[in-house]
């Protein structure tokens, strides 16, 4: 057969694979965050007839002769996408958030642990920050994976705790009764749990949330509807509407004490309920009222060296999360939630990655790269840290595909698959010749 036809069948082959690119830009051209690939031809392999050969200059030699080749079509060098940000798309939510710049979030399954090697984690990168917060307050993306960045370090990111004021007058006792086989009965505010020392811990700490949940308090007849409190270890805190202060019954000890008591060690505290200095209120014996008139600001957030997933954080006060409204993400990846007490609370910060050779990435199915082999060296950086870029709160990327290019290219695409299958054409007619010579 003549080399026409190989080359023609070649050229063919390469085309239809530059089309399937093509095809795959426009089918994402509204697709966030894509990154369109372009298709790059090399020549096919070469028969060479006649070898290169160099001059001699003595007497009777011959000059240099050029080689004489002739190849058989193309073939594809390489398909590679365009690393360029695409135009940023205004959204809705507050969690949405896109790269200005050449880094990449960092998403994946739960890791234990911090990570201080991206490449060994086994985590994804993307460009696409279509995040959400789950059941658990993790930050995760549309499917389902853990966003991680720097979390806080413990004791700080904490929002400043208001100024309380003493215990108002006419507390309701604690009442502790002894049943005489082992456990006790310890009532307050009208709710009655049975304890024991052996289960002290867990038996308070359900008491404890029950009152905070229907607590309420009674002052010359009138009640003061307390809905809200707060739990550190046994520390209660209940909001008193009239003075829109916080009351803090605190347990001062688990070890077990004098027999009648419910196993906590037998204190007695004085308060002064109406602040004239009269310290005529003394409490049942277990329990005392903290005056709580220290102020505490709030603890700057400080965040980690290493990465884990970000979560809302724990009240070191109450020791559930906050309960966050709202959101806000600042250019620097910092993500800030409104709690229900209108307080902002600190969540963590977006971690971007910086890979030294992006077109190294491979790319996985919806819009995901694994660390190729070839992507040379990878770090995580924070936002605003070098090429990386900033962050871009309530803007997802839209896709780097040129649609007029694309195109243009489909039209030379095909003409040159008109091309090469006009050779075919042809070569087959040569053919059809060189059989009818026969006849």
């Amino acid at each position: 057969m003549v080399r026409s036809m190989f080359a023609g069948v070649a050229g063919l082959k390469s085309h239809q694979q530059k089309m399937d690119v093509i095809g795959n830009n426009i089918a994402n051209v509204n697709t966030w965050g894509y990154k369109a690939y372009s298709f790059n031809f090399q020549d096919s392999i070469y028969s060479t007839s006649i070898r290169s050969s160099g001059g001699v200059t003595s007497t009777g030699s011959y000059g240099g002769r050029n080689p004489s080749q002739v190849g058989y079509g193309s073939s594809m060098a390489s398909i590679s996408f365009q690393y360029t940000t695409g135009a940023p798309s205004p959204t809705d939510n507050d969690l949405d958030c896109m790269i200005d710049g050449t880094g990449l979030f960092l998403v994946g399954g739960m890791v234990n642990g911090s990570i201080t090697d991206i490449k060994s984690s086994g985590l994804m990168l993307t460009r696409v920050g279509l995040f959400t917060v789950d059941n658990n307050g993790y930050l995760v993306d549309a499917n389902k994976n853990y966003v991680y960045g720097y979390a806080l370090k413990d004791g700080t990111g904490i929002p400043e705790v208001p100024e309380t004021s003493y215990m108002t007058k006419g507390t309701t006792d604690v009442n502790v009764t002894d049943n005489g086989d082992g456990t006790f009965d310890v009532e307050i505010l009208g709710i009655t749990i049975k304890t024991n020392i052996s289960d002290i811990e867990g038996q308070v700490a359900k008491w404890a949330r029950e009152v905070q949940k229907d607590a309420t308090y009674e002052k010359d007849g009138t009640t003061l509807i307390t809905p809200a409190g707060k739990l550190s270890g046994y520390k209660i805190g209940q909001t008193v509407n009239k003075h829109d202060k916080t009351v803090e019954i605190t347990i001062t000890s688990k070890t077990p004490g004098t027999a009648g008591n419910g196993g906590i060690k037998e204190t007695t505290t004085d308060v002064d309920p109406d602040q004239t200095g009269n310290f005529d209120t003394p409490l049942v014996a277990g329990w005392k009222a903290e005056d709580g008139q220290n102020y505490e600001a709030a603890i700057p957030a400080e965040f980690e060296e290493t990465l884990s997933p970000i979560q809302i954080p724990y009240d070191p006060n109450t020791g559930a999360q906050y309960n966050l409204q709202s959101y806000s993400i600042s250019d620097t990846g910092v993500i800030v939630g409104i709690d229900i007490e209108n307080r902002p609370i600190t969540m963590g910060q977006l971690a971007l990655i910086a890979v030294e050779n992006p077109n190294g990435l491979e790319k996985t199915s919806g819009y995901y790269f694994n660390i190729g082999e070839n992507a040379g060296d990878v770090e995580f950086v924070k936002p605003g840290e070098g090429p990386v870029g900033f962050i871009k709160s309530k803007f997802l990327e839209m896709p780097n595909v040129d649609l007029a290019n694309e195109f243009s290219n489909m039209i030379t695409t095909q003409r040159g698959f008109q091309a090469n299958s006009k050779i075919i054409t042809v070569t087959d007619e040569m053919l059809q010749e060189l059989v009818n010579m026969k006849r």
